[in-house]
Parts: structure tokens; C-alpha cells; sequence
């Protein structure tokens, strides 16, 4: 049996080969076959369309029959009376325009450029009345003339329309009114770009109406089509190359320094027009083919991903423009709202720029087809938006409470103010981790719902994460150890920022901490980051109230009973002190006397105070001491010197010589008193 086997699997691989080798050379075949037949296809078209010249230039040389002399002056009289009345327009409101630049863009640029804005449109609506008055002076609606009128009315007021807001935008004449961020010759040089980049398709598209007005054949439109559209698509790519460092200028002003990508960003504003040049030479083939094979739809699909790049990149300046005047490292709400709008804009124009790839540029579905996608695109952005705006306000909002309650200082104790911040509020400390925590869940959830309304099934991410998240746990049990440890001390409100504490290895001031650590200050200045995991127990030196005790030394024969009375006349004195009111918890008082030596009687005094700077409530009581007894009678210590005399050794005597007696010593002179402050300190 095995050799029966062995020779029928030699002989079935021989077979799967054949057949697997036979399989791929009909599908070589067969793709090699369409491409050479679309080739073909492409020739024979190209051939065609330029045996068409001739037919053009026939048509071409026949329109003046057909127009008439008038017809051709009517022509140009639309054109020419629509830009006079244009100018006079702006010539009779051009006063009126600078009063309200004057009066308002100090107070209000908004309401300054909406009327600009209006003005504008007034001498817009001019425009059309006169050019309209021409065109109904060529002839009959049915005529020639009438419908080349026509076209040259409309490519006229669309240029025109496209010139108000590219002007609204720039201002090269009235920088105070300005929205884009560029100076004055970058302006009126992007202001000739954009004008190009508009007439120069506007040209293309309404010749071939034109013709097809003229009753030139499909034939004749496409070979007027194949001659004009490589210079329309030349003329775009010079005016890309040629103002390439306005342009460049312009979006480099609206990086913001503070978001995220800053330098990518910055990287893509200035070399945009390498992506500027790929896209005109993709406009003009794309021009070409629909000559070819009278397929337009690659071509209007990509005439709309360059509208919407520019109306994306207008509504981007305008809300720059708003937002730029606000200087905070704080988002307020207009930065959170015009952030909200700046990613619904983005979203939209993903969404037309997908939908003309797919179905418009690439073919690869119909519009039927890709309505199910669409929808599901546009839920996925809503959702987006939403959770978007959620995470901003919350963010916002726990911004807004952290700039409301700024950490105590490292220096707070040692501070002489009374009223200093020791430690922060609980929620204070707790609000950067729960920024993040919420930041985390928002991104996850939010990005699942996204993903299951674009259609993707998100039960593998799921469950990958749980399987990630059970091998993390595993390999890292001292991670995972620090992390549950940091969340139970957080959840018991162990410590707070500000707050001096004892780590049973470390102490210090507790400065901030993250998921797994905790960062605590030395008061000499060192900086201890300590696992959670590590930490046995913790000694908190700042809540609720202390007591201090500390002890001073009198003189013999002190009247301690006299001393007893007025150290607590003392204590009852600061406790109706406006500024130690608050904080006192019980007054100064003396414990006893704790020990008798070298002369000095050590008497023990204390005080409840609330841990807020201690320290000044001690300085303070021992001030009013050392100032009040003296006049009772009541001495402080002075402390005993003894002087011990150093021997000279006179120069050049050899040391196994004896040394002279040294004269009996001296009483010393009695030391001056030691102030208490160094006493109490020494203590």
C-alpha cells in the first residue's frame, strides 16, 4: 500500500502543478489581453480625435458667420460692462468700506469682515445686473449668440463669485480686515494664484459648452478638449510651482505650537506643493482621458476634492483667524467649540473626498453601491464628533479646576505669609489621573463605535484585548502589584499633594504621582519616586492637627508658678489673635518642669495647632516669651564656659625638650546669654 501511495502522489502533484500553472497562464493571458485591448482602445482614440483638428478649426473659422459682428461685441460688452459696474460699485462703497474697517475691527474684526463682506456682494450683484442687461440684448434664448452669452455671463459671475471670497479672505489692500495670516505682497500674490487656479478650469469647462452650444460634434469637443486641457493642466502646475512659498507661508501660521505633530505638520506646509504638483498632473490626465473615451467622471471627481480642499482650507483660516486673539494656556470654551466645528468640517471633507475616489475616480462602486457605506461614514462621524466634544468639555472642565486650585508651592512651610496652602484638596490630586483615566476610556470606547459603524466587526479587538491584557497582568505581576497598590492608597486618600509624609524608607513632600509611583520631595531637595508596590505603610504628617512640644531652659530659682501663668495668658492671647484664630486648636501652655541640670531648670511647653506652617506659631510664642518674662523676674539660662589655655611652643625648640609650666589658669569670663530662638532651636 505504500508504495501504491507513493507512486499516485507523485502523479497528483504532477496534475496540481499542470493545472495550477495552466490556471495562471489564462489569467496572465487574459489580463494581458485587456490591457493590450485597452491600449488599443486608447490609440485608436487618440488617433481619432486628432484626425478631429481639422473639423475643430473648420467650426472655429464658422462661428463668426453665426455670431454676427454684434453678437461677438455683445459678447465682449458682457464681460466689460459687468467688471465696470463691478469697480464703480466698489469705488462708491469703498469710503463706507474703510469707515466700518476704522470703527469696528478694534472692537469687533468679525463684525468688520462681515461688512466688507456685504459690500462686496453688493458690487457682485452690480456685476450680474449689467451683465444681465447685455445678455438680453444679444437675441432669442434659442439663438447662438444667445447661448455663447450665456456661458460667458456664467464663467463670468462664477470668477467673480470665487474673487469676492478669495478677497474676503486676503484684503491686500486692508491688512486690519485680513483673515489669512500673511503680509502684504503674500496676499495679493496668493489672491493671483487662487484666481488662476478658478479660471483656468472655468475656461476649460465652459468651452466645451460652447462648442456643444455651437452645435460642434461630441468628436470636435474632444479634440478641442485634448489641445487645451495639457496647457490648462501646465497653467495650474506653473501657478502651484510659482507661489509655492506664499502658499507655504500661509499654512505654516496656522500650525498651532501647542498641538500635537507640530514639526509634521510644519514639514507638510512647506513641501505642499509636491502634493500640489502630483494633483494638477492627476487633474490633467484625468482631462485628457475623458477626452478620450468621454468619461468625465474621474475628472469631476477630482474637481471636487479641490473644492473641498479649499473651502477646508478657508474655513481653517477663518477659524484661526477667531481663535488666534486668545492667549491662554488654557482652553476656553471658544477654543473648545471652534476645535468641535474644525473636526466636523474635517470629517465632511473626508467623507466627499472618500466618496469621490471611490466611486468618482477609482470606479470601484457605484453610487448605489456606496450609499450604504456613505451613511455608515457619516454615523461614524457623528459619533466621532459627539464623543469628541464629550472629552473636550470634560477636559475642559478639569482643566478650568486645576487653574482654579494650583498646587501648594515646594517652599510653602518656610513661607512667612500666615495664610499659606499646604496641601491640596483631595479631588485636586486625584484630577490629572482621572483626566487621564477618562481620557483612555473615551479614546477606546469611542474609537470601538466609530469602528462598528464603518462595519467593522470589533468582537476580535475585544477579545485580543482581553488576551493582551491577561498576558500583560501575567509577565508583569510587580506592575500590575504597584498599580492595584496605588489605587487602593488613592481610593483611602492616604496622602495628598502637598502633604509631608513618611514611606517607612523615604520621606518628603508628597509632589505628584502617576499609575504606579509616587513622587515624593526631600526637604534638602531630593526627588524620591517610590513604586506603590514598595510601600509598607504610610505616615501622614499633615492632617487633621499636630502637636508641638519643645523646651526652653530658666535660670535656678524660677517662680514656676508664676511662669505657669503667664505662658498661658500668653496661649489665651494669640487664640483671640484674628491671625492664629483659625488654625489654633488649643493654647500654649507649660507641661512641668521635665528635668534640672548644669544649672538650667528645663521647663516642657506645647500647643494644638492644625498642620498649616507650625513652625510660626512656635517662633511667635517663644518671641512673646522672651519679651514678656524678663520684666516679671523670670531669667532664662545662661550657660557655664570653661576657658582651657593652649601651650605655645616657641620656634626651633626640639621636641623631646620639655615644655615650660603653664601659668594657673584664669576665671573665665562669663559667656553672654544665648537668645532663646537658637535655644529652642537647638532643642
Amino acid at each position: 500500500m505504500r508504495s501504491r501511495y507513493g507512486a499516485v502522489l507523485p502523479a497528483g502533484l504532477m496534475a496540481i502543478a499542470g493545472t495550477s500553472g495552466a490556471v495562471a497562464q489564462t489569467a496572465y493571458h487574459a489580463e494581458s489581453g485587456a490591457t493590450h485591448s485597452f491600449l488599443k482602445l486608447l490609440t485608436e482614440r487618440l488617433e481619432f480625435t486628432l484626425e478631429q483638428v481639422p473639423a475643430l478649426g473648420s467650426h472655429l473659422m464658422g462661428l463668426p458667420g453665426q455670431i454676427g459682428g454684434r453678437g461677438a461685441l455683445l459678447l465682449l460688452g458682457i464681460v466689460a460692462a459687468g467688471l465696470l459696474a463691478e469697480h464703480l460699485v466698489r469705488l462708491l462703497l469703498s469710503r463706507a468700506r474703510l469707515r466700518g474697517f476704522d470703527r469696528l475691527v478694534s472692537q469687533s474684526p468679525l463684525r468688520a469682515f462681515g461688512r466688507a463682506l456685504l459690500l462686496d456682494v453688493l458690487a457682485l450683484v452690480a456685476l450680474a445686473i449689467a451683465g444681465r442687461l447685455v445678455l438680453r440684448q444679444i437675441g432669442e434664448p434659442e439663438s447662438v449668440g444667445f447661448k455663447l452669452g450665456q456661458q460667458v455671463f456664467q464663467a463670468l459671475l462664477y470668477w467673480r463669485a470665487f474673487n469676492l471670497v478669495f478677497r474676503a479672505w486676503l484684503r491686500p489692500t486692508a491688512p486690519e480686515g485680513r483673515i489669512a495670516p500673511v503680509d502684504d505682497a503674500a496676499a495679493r500674490g496668493l489672491l493671483h494664484a487662487l484666481n488662476w487656479v478658478i479660471v483656468l478650469p472655468l475656461l476649460g469647462s465652459h468651452l466645451s459648452r460652447a462648442l456643444e452650444a455651437t452645435g460642434a460634434s461630441r468628436d470636435v469637443v474632444s479634440a478641442a478638449l485634448m489641445l487645451y486641457a495639457p496647457l490648462i493642466a501646465a497653467g495650474l502646475l506653473w501657478v502651484v510651482w510659482h507661489w509655492q512659498k506664499e502658499m507655504a507661508a500661509w499654512l505654516s501660521a496656522m500650525v498651532s505650537p501647542s498641538k500635537i505633530g507640530r514639526q509634521l505638520k510644519l514639514d507638510i506646509a512647506r513641501r505642499w506643493w509636491v502634493l500640489g504638483l502630483v494633483f494638477y498632473t492627476m487633474m490633467g490626465l484625468a482631462a485628457v482621458y475623458a477626452a478620450l473615451t468621454e468619461a468625465s467622471t474621474a475628472s469631476r471627481g477630482l474637481t471636487v476634492i479641490e473644492s473641498a480642499l479649499i473651502a477646508l482650507l478657508l474655513f481653517e483660516t477663518l477659524m484661526h483667524r477667531i481663535t488666534r486673539h486668545i492667549v491662554s494656556e488654557l482652553p476656553m470654551a471658544g477654543d473648545v467649540v471652534a476645535d468641535c466645528l474644525r473636526l466636523v468640517a474635517r470629517l465632511y471633507v473626508v467623507i466627499l473626498i472618500a466618496e469621490a475616489v471611490m466611486v468618482r475616480v477609482l470606479g470601484a462602486a457605484t453610487p448605489e453601491q456606496w450609499l450604504p457605506h456613505d451613511r455608515g461614514a457619516k454615523i461614524a462621524a457623528i459619533t466621532a464628533v459627539a464623543i469628541y466634544a464629550l472629552w473636550r468639555f470634560i477636559k475642559f472642565r478639569m482643566d478650568s479646576y486645576i487653574a482654579a486650585n494650583p498646587l501648594p508651592s515646594a517652599d510653602a512651610t518656610g513661607d512667612a505669609e500666615e495664610d499659606v496652602k499646604v496641601a491640596a484638596s483631595r479631588l485636586r490630586t486625584l484630577m490629572p489621573l482621572l483626566r487621564a483615566m477618562s481620557g483612555s476610556v473615551i479614546l477606546v470606547v469611542g474609537g470601538l463605535l466609530v469602528l462598528s459603524e464603518l462595519g467593522v466587526n470589533i468582537t476580535p479587538l475585544i477579545a485580543g484585548a482581553s488576551v493582551l491584557g491577561l498576558a500583560v497582568s501575567f509577565g508583569s505581576q510587580s506592575l500590575v502589584r504597584d498599580i492595584v497598590s496605588g489605587v487602593f492608597f488613592l481610593a483611602e486618600d492616604s496622602f495628598r499633594i502637598g502633604e509631608y509624609v513618611d514611606c517607612s524608607k523615604v520621606k518628603g513632600t508628597v509632589e505628584g504621582f502617576s499609575v504606579r509611583s509616587l513622587k515624593l520631595r526631600h526637604q534638602n531637595g531630593q526627588l524620591h519616586i517610590v513604586p506603590f508596590g514598595q510601600v509598607g505603610h504610610i505616615t501622614n504628617f499633615s492632617r487633621d492637627w499636630t502637636v508641638v512640644k519643645f523646651n526652653l531652659a530658666f535660670a535656678p530659682g524660677t517662680d514656676v508658678e508664676l511662669l505657669r501663668k503667664t505662658v498661658k495668658k500668653i496661649g489665651t492671647d494669640m487664640m483671640e489673635d484674628a491671625a492664629f484664630k483659625p488654625i489654633i486648636l488649643q493654647p500654649l501652655k507649660m507641661q512641668g518642669v521635665v528635668d534640672i541640670k548644669d544649672s538650667q531648670v528645663i521647663v516642657r511647653f506645647k500647643f494644638m495647632t492644625r498642620p498649616k506652617n507650625p513652625s510660626l506659631i512656635q517662633r511667635t510664642a517663644v518671641r512673646r516669651m522672651y519679651d514678656i518674662l524678663p520684666g516679671l523676674g523670670i531669667r532664662f539660662a545662661t550657660p557655664t564656659m570653661t576657658a582651657y589655655p593652649t601651650t605655645m611652643m616657641p620656634a626651633g625648640v626640639p621636641a623631646n625638650v620639655a615644655a615650660p609650666p603653664a601659668p594657673a589658669p584664669s576665671p573665665a569670663p562669663s559667656a553672654p546669654p544665648k537668645p532663646p530662638e537658637a535655644k529652642a532651636a537647638a532643642e
